[in-house]
């Protein structure tokens, strides 16, 4: 007889725990692990493979060890199931491209709240932060800690950090927290999870009111179609195509 496991419903204890572990992690990571390496002299994509990728490779080990201690059998039919990794129909690409659209849109028309809250927010902005993080240097090309650096190398770096940043963020929130969210609060659960995923990205603080209309809406989408491959492909897109825009910005 086939094993089946357990999904219980997170209380919002539980989710500000699960959702304020991580945010504890990457701010470290960032603000302490960040500088540390670079006071030692470790090149900058180690560094930032370290401190950048780490907690999201934690993020994405995490979400399978939870997913076998509710009881799962690791197959890839159960998988798929518990985390909503469901093949799209074509009203989902509309979804997905929808989706990606008004994320990307979001970030522009409310990238002026980044100068406001730069303006009135007491924090200083410390000077180790990777330039595409940090909202005084302006980036148009190649970054200038990774100017020296094989390209080879740049390209690792970049594919793997995007493939865990999406997997392990994807997974984690949208496949494992969130349909334990919906048995605790229903209808209401985008609100919570957009919200607490904002809160995530503290060590962006800056950035945190570009990001509340697309993690709003990211989770809105989630919960409605119950389809984590939906977010896993707007994911990409917007990290991708963002990341061009920016530089056409700048250009």
């Amino acid at each position: 007889m086939e094993r089946k496991g357990v999904t219980n419903p997170m209380s919002m204890w539980l989710s500000l725990l699960f959702f304020g572990i991580p945010t504890v992690l990457f701010t470290l990571s960032i603000y302490v692990g960040m500088p540390y390496l670079g006071f030692r002299g470790v090149n900058p994509i180690v560094n930032y493979t370290v401190t950048l990728m780490g907690p999201v490779i934690l993020l994405f080990f995490a979400s399978f060890a939870a997913f076998k201690l509710e009881g799962h059998p690791m197959n890839w039919k159960t998988v798929r199931k518990r985390f909503r990794l469901n093949t799209l129909n074509k009203k989902e690409w509309g979804w997905v491209l929808g989706l990606s659209l008004f994320m990307l849109l979001g970030n522009v028309i409310f990238m002026p709240t980044q100068n406001w809250l730069l303006s009135n927010v007491s924090l200083a902005i410390p000077d180790f932060l990777p330039s595409t993080l940090d909202p005084r240097i302006t980036v148009s090309g190649l970054p200038p800690e990774f100017a020296s650096e094989p390209m080879a190398s740049i390209i690792f770096f970049q594919l793997f950090f995007m493939f865990f940043n999406i997997f392990g963020e994807e997974l984690w929130w949208r496949g494992y927290i969130l349909p334990r969210q919906e048995l605790a609060h229903g209808k209401h659960t985008w609100l919570i999870h957009g919200l607490l995923w904002t809160l995530f990205h503290s060590f962006w603080w800056w950035n945190l009111l570009v990001l509340l209309p697309g993690a709003l809406a990211a989770a809105f989408v989630a919960q409605k179609l119950k389809n984590t491959t939906i977010l896993i492909l707007a994911h990409l897109l917007v990290n991708s195509l963002g990341g061009v825009i920016v530089m056409l910005i700048n250009s």
